[in-house]
Parts: C-alpha cells; sequence; structure tokens
C-alpha cells in the first residue's frame, strides 16, 4: 500500500513523506530525497504546485530567512558592467538587510527591461543602486531581473562630479550640479523610494 502524498496548505512535521521523485520536484531548501520518496527537512506549511509539479515548505520564520529563493526581490549596488551583463552584490532579500553578505547576481541586458536595450551603459552604472528579481539561480550566483516598473535603478551618481541625479523623464536624469544627463533604467519610485528596511 503507498503512501498518501499531503495536501497543499497541510501542516508537515520534520520526516513527513511528502511524495516520490516522480511525481514532484523537491525543494532544495526544505525537503531530502531517499530512495527516490522525498521527505520533509522542517516543520511548516507545505506549498504543492500541481502545475509546475514542485513541492516547497515554508515556516513562520519565512520573512526571517536567509537563504535566497526564486522570486526574491533584491537590492543591490552595480560592480562592474560587461559587455552583454552587470555584475550586482546585494545586501537586502524582501525587505530584510544581510550584512557581510556575499551574495552576488548578474542581469543579462535581456532582462534589463520590456522595452530594448542596445547599451548596458544606457540602463546602469558602477555604484547605482538598484531593485531586482531572482529568476534562476546557477551554483553560488543568482540571474537577476529588473523587468517591470517597480524594478530597476532607484539612487544613482552623476558619472562626472558623482551629485545624485534627480529624474526629468521616464528613463532620464540630471545633475543639478554639473548638468550632466545620464539614461538608467529606472524603476517607478526613483526619487522616492520608501522600503522599510528592516534587520
Amino acid at each position: 500500500m503507498s503512501k498518501k502524498s499531503p495536501k497543499d496548505g497541510d501542516i508537515i512535521v520534520t520526516g513527513d513523506y511528502l511524495g516520490v521523485v516522480e511525481e514532484f520536484l523537491p525543494d532544495k531548501q526544505s525537503t531530502f530525497t531517499k530512495e527516490g520518496k522525498i521527505y520533509a527537512t522542517k516543520t511548516g506549511l507545505i506549498t504543492v504546485d500541481n502545475k509546475e509539479r514542485k513541492i516547497e515548505i515554508s515556516t513562520h520564520q519565512e520573512k526571517d530567512r536567509k537563504v535566497v529563493k526564486i522570486g526574491d526581490t533584491v537590492i543591490g549596488v552595480i560592480l562592474f558592467l560587461r559587455l552583454y551583463s552587470v555584475g550586482i552584490s546585494f545586501y537586502t532579500i524582501n525587505k530584510k538587510i544581510h550584512f557581510n553578505s556575499n551574495y552576488f547576481g548578474n542581469i543579462h541586458v535581456s532582462q534589463i527591461s520590456d522595452k530594448y536595450v542596445e547599451k548596458i551603459h544606457d540602463a546602469f552604472q558602477i555604484t547605482d543602486i538598484v531593485r531586482a528579481r531572482v529568476v534562476q539561480q546557477e551554483y553560488n550566483e543568482y540571474k537577476l531581473s529588473t523587468t517591470g516598473k517597480h524594478l530597476g535603478v532607484i539612487y544613482a551618481d552623476c558619472v562626472i562630479c558623482g551629485n545624485p541625479l534627480s529624474k526629468i523623464g521616464y528613463n532620464k536624469l540630471k545633475c543639478e550640479r554639473c548638468g550632466n544627463v545620464e539614461s538608467r533604467k529606472l524603476a517607478n519610485d526613483y526619487g522616492n523610494v520608501t522600503n522599510n528596511l528592516r534587520f
């Protein structure tokens, strides 16, 4: 007689049987597999995604977790520009600040905007502060996206004099000190960011 798989929203205890690998994709953060069977590694509520065939367990400590997951919103600083991507080091996950974080992500040119971006430096510059979404994990790096109105640059300094830039258009910024005009992929709340970050 086969064991019964739990339903979406059921309370799960560490060690509970959840299903088989032929039926579901196990979550690395909350499950483990043994002999093709999936078991819980923590206590919490189970989420069963029947469309994607994924299972995951979340706890009441979910908002305080330090592990990055796909779909998370992160805030970080642009470290360098490449021909087709930018490197970003991020320190906040879903509005929670993580000091001494070594999280690193890449934003590929295809993930910058819904609109066509010809040159990376028209969207980002080194030291820009960016809000992005995690779309994929590759080993210790994360693929990020800034497509969406609330994603993109939330703070930028002038590349000439270092003064903070003011928004003057959809994707245009101007330096009040030297008059330099630059373009960026801006979040819709640039210059008026009200992120209630927590420690």
